[in-house]
């Protein structure tokens, strides 16, 4: 707390805030104006109250804060309080009471003047960045395996052809990858979200994992989607049947993979059945929709005809299915081995 109202007043207040103690220390403005810049940064760790401060102070606090590797966030409604709101990494000034000063120096204008619209605000935040990740770790993820799938192809195949055509890539872009993308984008709070430590500001999205996350995910999905094409190669070349079917198969299985891993990706940690499934509903229509849409382009005649694919019988679908829940098994594995992992480090 910083303001210039007496000591004896903002202590009582802090008190019945819980920012400090009814016996906590006061550092006040004349106290502040003898302590050294490098003295200040000192005492700024341990102090939670300053009274009587003037303009200048309140900068020179928010200094000594940011010197210390502290993320500061100022609030103010004061022509006074501008420098300060501007120095801070996010200043936030009153809608209602604050001046044009202090709104256009600050990030951030609360309109009802409720300092808990910052906490709600906060969280927003964080479940924004958080779906920004996830619809990353989703899209990049999927689309590391079809290339490394594609790209295999002509190697392991190499009088087999490619198993996509330009087409059939082109919908795997915009709706297998794009539409649980979307829902993604709009997953709801996880409960934890307000008690875990902040994130560096200038970390890289990619950071804690996420990199190493898309690449590992994506090598699974193509090492399967790979052993099914080396197999269904065979199999189809060997029935009687379509000798084409194997890359319906291939695109089948990358599509539906998807959809699994759409469905894991919700959570970092928790599995997906510990998930209310009703919480995203939009993720449900995507996944669902999306299925519908990759059977109809396998039997519904025209569609068939337009975008390549060929008729699959109950046994080769089967086999997709049950190859393409291989990456939602692997992911949520993963999240069993990390839960492990964090409670035996935690001992």
């Amino acid at each position: 707390m910083i303001t210039g109202d007496h000591q004896l007043t903002a202590r009582a207040i802090a008190a019945q805030l819980g920012i400090a103690g009814a016996q906590d220390e006061v550092l006040i403005g004349q106290q502040l104006e003898k302590l050294s810049q490098s003295d200040l940064q000192d005492q700024v760790d341990r102090v939670s109250i300053y009274a009587r401060v003037a303009p200048e102070h309140k900068l020179r606090i928010v200094q000594a804060l940011q010197t210390r590797g502290q993320i500061v966030a100022m609030t103010g409604d004061g022509v006074n309080d501008a420098p300060a709101l501007k120095q801070s990494a996010i200043g936030i000034a009153m809608g209602i009471t604050g001046t044009d000063v202090s709104k256009e120096a600050s990030d951030m204008v609360l309109q009802d003047d409720n300092f808990a619209t910052i906490v709600s605000a906060v969280e927003e935040g964080r479940v924004v960045y958080t779906n920004i990740r996830r619809f990353i770790k989703y899209i990049l993820g999927s689309n590391i395996g079809e290339v490394l799938t594609i790209a295999a192809a002509p190697i392991f195949l190499a009088t087999g052809g490619l198993p996509l055509t330009p087409l059939q890539i082109l919908w795997m872009n915009l709706v297998t990858d794009g539409l649980p993308a979307l829902a993604l984008a709009v997953e709801p709070a996880e409960p934890n979200v307000m008690n875990r430590p902040p994130h560096s500001p200038t970390e890289s999205i990619f950071s804690r994992g996420l990199g190493f996350y898309m690449l590992r995910v994506g090598i699974v999905l193509a090492v399967v989607t790979i052993a099914l094409m080396l197999w269904s190669y065979q199999y189809t070349q060997g029935t009687g049947g379509n000798p084409e079917c194997w890359k319906t198969m291939v695109f089948t299985t990358l599509c539906l993979s998807q959809m699994g891993h759409a469905l894991a990706v919700r959570s970092n940690s928790r599995l997906t059945i510990e998930l209310n499934p009703f919480s995203n509903p939009f993720l449900l229509l995507a996944v669902g929709v999306t299925s519908l849409l990759q059977l109809l382009l396998i039997y519904v005649e025209p569609l068939r005809d337009f975008f390549g694919t060929h008729y699959l019988n109950p046994t080769e679908l089967l086999i997709c299915i049950g190859t393409s829940t291989l990456v939602f098994v692997w992911v949520e594995l993963e999240k069993l081995v990390t839960r492990y992992w964090g409670k035996r480090r935690r001992r």
